[in-house]
């Protein structure tokens, strides 16, 4: 579909050009402004017109028409006419194309490679470099639930990026320095008397746990804490020891929850990484003149993006520790000369809002004229039951515990379905589980509060990940069938003579004589539908928000649905309709292959 979206879009500017847009002081429709009908009858592509219609002080509708209108003219000096017209439906312009071009170019698109394909795939490393920086969990603390949303989210955008052009770096930034290890230090010093010899992070929690509640009675537990972690940051050697060993027990555990996600990293950098380079970052602070003291703290005075007062960022507290603002400016600076980025994400929760407006604020003072590269992308709050979760107070849920829970659902959803021979009902559960939670996740607005409901999230049937994993093993199991057919065998069977790899499929050319056989409303939605993959991940990218892609996915199963309701696809007494449904039923299977493995959605085979 891209080709017609960049067809469109070329003669949408030529339109605004006759029209006289550009002398009015509007801007050129751009890739991103074009919209994807609701009902295809209205057409392949959409303009929405509603931008234009305060400047030209004409409703949207009138707008459209006049727009269409020379759209229209456009279209007709064309040499071919594959993209058959531009009209005017409500306040849009839409386009259609030749309904049997793009099936044929689609699904040749698609189809394209063999295997899985490389559908919407842009040349690696050929649109700058985008830095990332997601999960970030503290050590010493367990990978909790609401760390998902930061892995999850971040992965998957690492995964489009690089799937679409991006020279990505994504950098996991661990909590591992702070007041809070000066907190550990205290209470493994204090109540640590009963710690195993190998301690694991249960065993830390619950030590960081009982601080906490002694704190609450004796307040001065807090301030040698604080004394404890400056000196940290001065290199005791003792407490030196201790870090390293619950950073080493910490990370451990994070490599098998990563493990089990499938999310990798190219750096694993936490804020201690950066301790060297504060000392003279506030020495330049003070060179500038940007530092002030204020009842013994430094702090930096500052305005927002748009000159706004906002409060100070304290970058040293009076007892000489740095915060955690400190760092992050640091690691700023660092990565801008290491990598020299376009576009730098930092996916950190939603309370940190004021943060990131001061960790700018710093930046601008000092003239980094890259921050403006540099965006925050909140997410919010992981709750069960409205209860937030908080380790101090020992209130944890962890992700383990999630996934546990969604297991045991989706096994008692298995034992309950006739399983294909041969299926392993507990490594299914296993697989769909992690599919429900990570698609729970992701489907919906990061930056909104996420509720988990285990019956809800492991519906085979709603809106969900095992419903989305459902439709992927449907396809396969077509084609294993379809693998059997002596009119097929040859085209479909592997090398080795397994009539479940239908990895070949893709040297079945989709000819136009075989195309032209695909007729019904089903099919050409389908295939309409399958074309808008690469226009949602370039959505995905642009928003930040993996959701563009989630729900993509779901409006293709509903329309492979209504496609093997009313299709039927083996018809043994018309090998060339078949062949041809195969192709449609192949270029499904990879789209959803791709588009789930890009959130992290893994992929029984059977379910």
């Amino acid at each position: 579909m891209e080709r017609y979206a960049k067809r469109a879009l070329d003669v949408l500017q030529k339109a605004f050009a006759a029209a006289g847009y550009p002398a009015a002081g509007l801007a050129l429709p751009q890739a991103l402004d074009l919209e994807l009908p609701p009902d295809p009858a209205m057409g392949d592509l959409g303009f929405p017109c509603f931008r234009l219609s305060k400047p030209l002080k004409k409703a949207p509708p009138a707008v459209a028409q006049e727009l269409a209108a020379h759209c229209q003219q456009q279209l007709a000096g064309l040499p071919e006419q594959t993209m058959l017209k531009a009209a005017a439906v409500g306040p849009y312009v839409n386009f259609t194309v030749d309904a049997q071009v793009l099936l044929s170019d689609l699904l040749g698109d698609i189809l394209a490679g063999g295997g899985d394909g490389r559908y919407g795939k842009v040349p690696e490393k050929t649109r700058g470099r985008w830095v990332m920086e997601f999960s970030s969990p503290n050590i010493a603390k367990p990978f909790m639930a609401g760390h998902l949303r930061s892995t999850a989210l971040g992965a998957a955008l690492a995964r489009v990026g690089a799937y679409r052009g991006f020279d990505v770096i994504s950098i996991n930034h661990l909590g591992d320095w702070g007041t809070q290890y000066g907190k550990l230090a205290v209470a493994v010093k204090r109540f640590g008397k009963d710690l195993p010899a190998d301690p694991g992070i249960k065993d830390l929690v619950a030590v960081y746990v009982k601080f906490h509640e002694e704190a609450e009675k004796d307040p001065a537990l807090e301030d040698e804490a604080r004394e404890a972690f400056a000196r940290l940051e001065r290199g005791d050697s003792e407490l030196m020891e201790l870090w390293k060993k619950c950073v080493v027990i910490s990370m451990k555990e994070f490599s098998r929850t990563y493990q089990r996600l499938g999310v990798e990293f190219t750096h694993v950098w936490g804020e201690s990484y950066y301790r060297d380079q504060l000392e003279p970052l506030l020495a330049e602070l003070r060179k500038l003149g940007l530092i002030e003291e204020s009842e013994g703290a430094l702090v930096v005075r500052l305005t927002d993006a748009q000159g706004k007062e906002i409060p100070p960022a304290i970058l040293q507290k009076k007892d000489g520790a740095t915060i955690y603002a400190t760092r992050d400016v640091a690691a700023a600076r660092y990565r801008w000369e290491k990598f020299r980025f376009d576009r730098m994400s930092y996916i950190v929760g939603q309370e940190q809002k004021l943060h990131f407006q001061q960790v700018f604020g710093v930046l601008r003072r000092m003239n980094a004229e890259w921050v403006s590269r540099c965006e925050h992308i909140p997410y919010g709050l992981y709750r069960f039951k409205g209860a937030k979760m908080s380790t101090r107070k020992g209130n944890v849920v962890t992700l383990e515990d999630v996934l546990e829970t969604a297991r045991e659902a989706v096994l008692e959803r298995l034992r309950a379905r006739t399983l294909d021979a041969g299926v392993d009902a507990d490594q299914v559960a296993e697989t769909v589980a992690l599919g429900a939670v990570v698609f729970n996740d992701l489907s919906n607005d990061p930056a909104r509060d996420l509720d988990f409901d285990v019956e809800r999230v492991t519906d085979f049937e709603g809106e969900t990940g095992p419903y989305l994993q459902y439709a992927h093993t449907r396809c396969l199991s077509i084609l294993r069938k379809a693998g059997g057919l002596d009119t097929f065998k040859q085209d479909l069977a592997a090398p080795a003579g397994d009539p479940a790899d239908v990895s070949r499929l893709g040297r079945l050319a989709p000819e136009p004589e075989l195309i032209s056989r695909l007729r019904t409303p089903e099919e050409l939605l389908l295939v309409k539908r399958l074309g808008q993959f690469p226009h949602h991940l370039e959505r995905t990218l642009s928003f930040a928000k993996a959701s563009q892609l989630c729900h993509f996915l779901i409006d293709v199963t509903q329309a492979f649905g209504g496609f093997y309701r009313e299709c039927r696809v083996i018809q043994e007494d018309q090998p060339e309709l078949t062949r041809a449904r195969l192709l449609l039923v192949e270029a499904t299977r990879r789209v959803l292959a791709q588009g789930l493995r890009f959130v992290g959605i893994p992929l029984p085979e059977r379910m």
